[in-house]
Parts: structure tokens; C-alpha cells; sequence
């Protein structure tokens, strides 16, 4: 069985008086498994985080700390997210990792708030790399509010990364930024939220619509298009294949709370057949 192995910090999302399960190596840890990989999950976290009970059947290589990372997330009207920082887990580091994962078909680095120092990619012997910007292009402020910063030597962190998936609200300048970042990797994936997705290489820009779905929450949506983009395009080498795929994985996020509504393959399937019968009559349903 294939295996991917995402890396960064496990979260507990604060909303509505409670707490649910978050991060990006979450979401894609568990986006692979239920898409029919294996999944493993290298991470730092508070004594309080189970994996047995919060990454049922995901190998969870911890770094043990004091806290686990914990956000706030607050979504305006316009789909537009704030988020503030309540606590930081510590840094993820290479020991606790067995050597069999240090081979996986995929390595998904995914920081959430930057977690992840210098370039981790060449530590491994992966087929295929990806990297989630989000945790390398935020800054927080005394009160723990997220804003975006410019990413400084960006070529470190990307050092033997194949593909970097960001959100056109990540990067200030969007696209125009994004292309810059060709530099370091061959493709940038710039999601657009239920638009779809923009993958710009050094040849070329392609649109490749969405799957629109009634959102009841975004969160996680882009993590979970990273880990089906990559393993999809680890399986079938076609990057426009491997973005639709990825947008019907990340239509099922965001219909649910947290990981509730996680799609499987047959399912992800049922929905590109039902996107493209959807663009051939002419229809566009934004949920």
C-alpha cells in the first residue's frame, strides 16, 4: 500500500465553546487514509493529545511539550478567516521518526505555525514532495492574532519540494506573488476556495474549476485538496487530473465540521463524475 507522511503541528481548533481536532497534518493524514493510503502523521503536542483516539489508525510519530498548538478561527460573512494563536507546540524534529517512514511514495510538509525550520525534504527519500505554505507565511501578533508576512528565503524551506499548495489569501498579491515562488519549486497549486484552483508552472497557467458545495465549514478545505492533489498526482502523473480529483476531496471538507465529512474514494469519484456531467450542461451551482 501506497503511504504518505504529512509533518507539522496537530491542532485543537476553539469554536462554539468547544474544541475540535485541526491542523494540516491532521486533515491530511487522515484526507490519505480514508482516499486508501497508508497514512503517518510526525508531529509535536501536548502530554493532553491522544492519537490512538484523535488519529484512529494513523501512525503518530510526537515530539512531546508542554502545549499543543490551539487556534481561534473566525469566519466573516465574505468566507474571510481570522484566526488568533492560544498556544504553540514546539518544533517537529526528525527523532522519533522510524526509518521504514523516512521512505514514503509521499511527503507532505505542512506547518501551521512554523513549526517546521530549514529545508526537511532532502531527509527523506520520498516519490513525491508537497508543501502547505499557510505555516510559513504567518506572523502573530502579542495577542496571538494571525496576519500574513512575505516569506523570507523561501528556497530554504523548499528545497526538494515538487509542488506548493497556498490559498490566493495566503500570499499578499496573490497569483502575481505566487508565480514568483517558481523559483524554488517546479508547481504552485493557488486554491480559490469553491472557484477551484490555479496551477501555475514555469511553462504555463491553467484554471481548473471547483465542485461548489453549501459550506458549513471551510476549514481545513485546502489541506485536504493538498494531500489529494499530491497522492493523486503521485498515482496517475497528471497534474489537471490530479486538481480535479483534489477539488471534489476538498468539496466533502467543507460540508462538515472539522473531519466529520471526509469523502472516500468512491465518493470523490461519484463527485467528478457529477462535476463533469455539471460542466458539460453549462451549469455552475455554488451551493
Amino acid at each position: 500500500m501506497a503511504r504518505l507522511l504529512a509533518v507539522g503541528h496537530v491542532t485543537w481548533d476553539l469554536r462554539d465553546g468547544g474544541e475540535v481536532l485541526g491542523g494540516s497534518v491532521a486533515y491530511c493524514s487522515i484526507t490519505a487514509r480514508k482516499l486508501g493510503w497508508e497514512a503517518a502523521a510526525l508531529t509535536a503536542a501536548g502530554p493532553e493529545f491522544e492519537p490512538e483516539r484523535e488519529l484512529p489508525g494513523i501512525p503518530a510519530f510526537i515530539r512531546r511539550g508542554a502545549a499543543t498548538t490551539r487556534f481561534r478561527n473566525i469566519y466573516d460573512d465574505d468566507g474571510t478567516r481570522r484566526q488568533f494563536l492560544a498556544s504553540r507546540a514546539d518544533d517537529v524534529e526528525l527523532l522519533s521518526l522510524p526509518d521504514a517512514w523516512r521512505r514514503p511514495e509521499a511527503l507532505l510538509l505542512c506547518p501551521v505555525a512554523g513549526e517546521i525550520t530549514g529545508g526537511l525534504a532532502p531527509a527523506f527519500e520520498a516519490g513525491c514532495v508537497g508543501a502547505v505554505a499557510q505555516g510559513w507565511l504567518r506572523e502573530f501578533a502579542p495577542d496571538g492574532a494571525v496576519s500574513a508576512r512575505d516569506w523570507d528565503h523561501p528556497e530554504r524551506a523548499l528545497a526538494g519540494v515538487h509542488v506548493l499548495f497556498l490559498s490566493e489569501q495566503d500570499l499578499p498579491g496573490g497569483a502575481t506573488r505566487a508565480r514568483e515562488l517558481l523559483s524554488c519549486v517546479p508547481m504552485v497549486a493557488v486554491t480559490k476556495g469553491w472557484r477551484g484552483v490555479t496551477l501555475l508552472t514555469r511553462e504555463a497557467d491553467q484554471d481548473v474549476p471547483g465542485f461548489p458545495r453549501a459550506e458549513v465549514d471551510p476549514t481545513g478545505a485546502g489541506d485536504v485538496f493538498a494531500a489529494a492533489f499530491l497522492l493523486r498526482y503521485h498515482e496517475a502523473a497528471d497534474p489537471i487530473e490530479a486538481a480535479v480529483f483534489a477539488n471534489c476531496a476538498a468539496s466533502c471538507a467543507v460540508e462538515g465540521v472539522g473531519t466529520t465529512s471526509l469523502g472516500d474514494r468512491k465518493e470523490v469519484e461519484r463527485r467528478i463524475a457529477a462535476r463533469e456531467k455539471m460542466l458539460e450542461e453549462g451549469e455552475w451551482d455554488e451551493g
